[in-house]
């Protein structure tokens, strides 16, 4: 069983995100860093993901296509700016049409097949980080996470 998503704020620009997985860390960063994956635990439920680019390096881009159940899309894309197998993946996150751009620092910890993920979320500004919270970043990502631990208990 996993631990509830929490969020905090870390500085007037960044929030931390936090769950843990009953799983090892190596299969939380190939759901990360997989194309394959990606789609089954990115997408909103009932709706899907697209990934048309995905390019895990230093320097790789990455676009992802959402379709919620309603048929809305979005476009998120972004570059990967590090790339530690296992451990560490830092990468940027937009919105096709939106200003401002996020950076993502995902770290996690194994210890004994049980995984830490922390998802630092370093926003362009404090109003765009308390709208992120304000708009459930915590309970989007907990649900994203809930789905990314059955895609991968399911193999």
């Amino acid at each position: 069983m996993d631990s509830q998503a929490s969020a905090r704020t870390i500085s007037d620009r960044e929030f931390v995100l936090e769950h843990t997985f009953q799983a090892p860390a190596a299969k939380v960063f190939a759901a990360y860093t997989d194309p394959k994956l990606v789609p089954r635990w990115w997408a909103p439920k009932g709706g899907s993901l697209r990934v048309d680019a995905m390019d895990v390096r230093v320097g790789g881009k990455y676009r992802y296509v959402q379709r919620a159940p309603n048929g809305h899309e979005v476009t998120f894309h972004g570059t990967y700016l590090e790339v530690k197998p296992v451990t560490r993946l830092v990468y940027t996150f937009a919105t096709e049409g939106q200003p401002g751009e996020i950076r993502a620092t995902v770290d996690l910890t194994e210890r004994d097949g049980v995984t830490r993920l922390v998802l630092t979320n370093l926003c362009p500004s404090k109003e765009a980080r308390d709208a992120m919270l304000q708009y459930g970043a915590a309970a989007g990502a907990k649900a994203a996470w809930d789905q990314l631990f059955e895609a991968i208990r399911h193999g």
